[in-house]
């Protein structure tokens, strides 16, 4: 490679990768935790919002969410994570859980929902809808709300 090749490329490489940074969100660190890690339910609950897109209020929260950064190296790529929690949660605001435009689906307790943390009942959730890689169930009658986002195959 010639002089004059390595003066237009260098600057142009240099701008590509300023470009590629900048503008972005941070991406929350890598982690493996579950609702046990905190006893705290306001620390529960800013834990879950490096995680998720929504916010909401909770009166309790249960947690189960893995998230693996992948943006870092040479090449960033997309992160993977799955993020399952259930919560009791104000009455008033149960509606605001079920994702616009989701399809109602027939469901029985699925083992994701069993194995979640906590003490939280499960056993009143008889809505459950589904958008994308989405799945949002409820039991109205506590104010209970079981959600679960993944990117992995189900």
């Amino acid at each position: 490679m010639n002089n004059s090749t390595r003066q237009v490329l260098l600057p142009l490489l240099i701008a590509i990768t300023v470009a590629g940074c900048s503008g972005r969100p941070p991406r929350p660190p890598s982690v493996t935790e579950t609702s046990a890690a905190r006893a705290e339910l306001a620390d529960r609950v800013r834990f879950i919002e490096n995680y998720v897109t929504f916010r909401r209020k909770y009166v309790k929260l249960d947690y189960d969410v893995m998230y693996q950064n992948n943006g870092g190296g040479m090449i960033p790529g997309p992160s993977d994570w799955d993020i399952r929690l259930i919560a009791e949660v104000p009455p008033a605001e149960i509606d605001d859980w079920v994702p616009a435009g989701a399809e109602k689906i027939a469901v029985s307790e699925p083992e994701w929902l069993r194995e979640l943390p906590g003490s939280i009942k499960r056993d009143g959730i008889t809505e459950w809808y589904r958008k994308s890689g989405t799945i949002v169930a409820i039991d109205r009658t506590r104010s209970i709300v079981a959600y679960w986002n993944t990117t992995m195959p189900e």
